[in-house]
């Protein structure tokens, strides 16, 4: 399972937030005995002072983006029927390999899995290829071919070579089976082959309506997507594989998938103004599939530091002779000022790179 991105941020980023530190200089030297070594205060002079635990931590900085929630490229089907319209399937529907997915004369129109469309008429004769392959595959994946057409090379292994077998008695069997007549011929348009089964977006004929080929309907893929515009300056938030969370418009929030990151940015010009982004697409993995062209938000988390010891900001004193120190509260109820070095600031908390460990308990004046 993927998690959620974590990018490690270094740099000199503690030098934010020193405005917020309360600068408490008189005194401080008083600490120190002759040879220059912090001292402890005495147990009675505690017992009124806030405390707070040193932790261990992630810094995490949570960035929001805009995108669109949707299925993708909508892409007009290709029709090759002809005569009247009698059969349409709703918008939004999913057509699955061997569904149908209009009706044309009465005659369904079936999707099958293939990547070669289909461009003959087929029938027992017809010489062998990869679309005859691709109906002999499903024909054997219903039972109506006791064998696969597909088979490895004598003479190389990596290549696939076509070895069907297709009858009369198949042909007329899956004929059967959706409800076409029984020609003993597949016609070119009676099968659409695909890679991917898809989902209606839009019916673009009508029952009734007399067509010639065109498109009858506008598909999408099946699965739910959001597509990202990202901004150039925020190139390396996110990776293929990262989860990110999806706020969705009735407020609900899903996990999402990123599938693709654009190497290329597009540039836009948008009035005067020159728009640079990168796309990214989130496939999404919880609900929602009601919404559709919708604006969602995009939650990405990016850990700037990994297990940071951690105080809050306002434990720190400014020490006299320059830097920063923490009052560390020893298990004896004594006090022990010493010098810490900074790293982090976030939110507010500082990361400590030297100087105290996770669970000591330091006062915050």
């Amino acid at each position: 399972m993927n998690t959620k991105r974590k990018i490690a941020v270094t740099g000199c980023l503690w030098i934010i937030g020193l405005g917020v530190i309360a600068v408490i200089a008189i005194g401080l030297l008083g600490w120190f005995d002759s040879d220059n070594r912090l001292n402890q205060e005495p147990a009675a002079a505690t017992s009124s002072r806030n405390t707070a635990t040193v932790t261990r931590t992630d810094f995490v900085k949570e960035t929001e983006v805009d995108g669109t929630l949707g299925f993708g490229d909508v892409e007009s089907l290709p029709n090759l029927s002809s005569g009247i319209v009698t059969w349409l399937p709703e918008p939004g529907s999913v057509i699955s390999f061997g569904d149908v997915i209009y009706k044309i004369n009465d005659e369904p129109i079936i999707l099958l899995r293939g990547a070669m469309p289909m461009f003959r008429d087929i029938d027992e004769n017809t010489s062998s290829a990869l679309d005859i392959a691709q109906l002999q595959t499903h024909f054997f994946e219903l039972g109506f071919s006791d064998t696969s057409p597909v088979t490895k090379s004598t003479y190389d292994l990596s290549a696939d070579r076509y070895v069907t077998s297709i009858t009369l008695s198949q042909i007329e069997q899956w004929q059967e089976s959706v409800g076409a007549d029984t020609t003993g011929v597949v016609k070119k348009s009676q099968i659409v082959f695909r890679p991917k089964a898809f989902r209606v977006d839009a019916i673009t004929a009508r029952l009734g309506q007399p067509v010639n080929g065109g498109s009858l309907v506008n598909v999408t893929e099946t699965r739910r997507i959001v597509t990202v515009h990202l901004d150039t300056e925020l190139s390396g938030l996110v990776a293929i594989g990262d989860i990110v969370e999806v706020e969705l418009p009735d407020g609900k929030s899903v996990e999402g998938t990123v599938t693709y990151v654009a190497d290329v940015a597009t540039r836009i010009v948008q009035g005067q103004q020159q728009i640079t982004y990168l796309d990214v697409v989130i496939e999404l993995l919880g609900s929602g599939a009601s919404f559709d062209q919708s604006p969602v938000t995009v939650k990405v988390e990016e850990v700037i530091e990994h297990e940071a010891v951690a105080v809050p900001i306002a434990a720190l004193l400014a020490l006299a002779e320059g830097g920063y120190g923490l009052e560390v509260l020893n298990p004896d109820n004594t006090v022990k000022l010493v010098g810490v070095e900074l790293g982090t600031f976030h939110g507010n908390q500082v990361s400590i790179s030297r100087g105290v460990e996770p669970g000591q308990s330091v006062i915050i004046p």
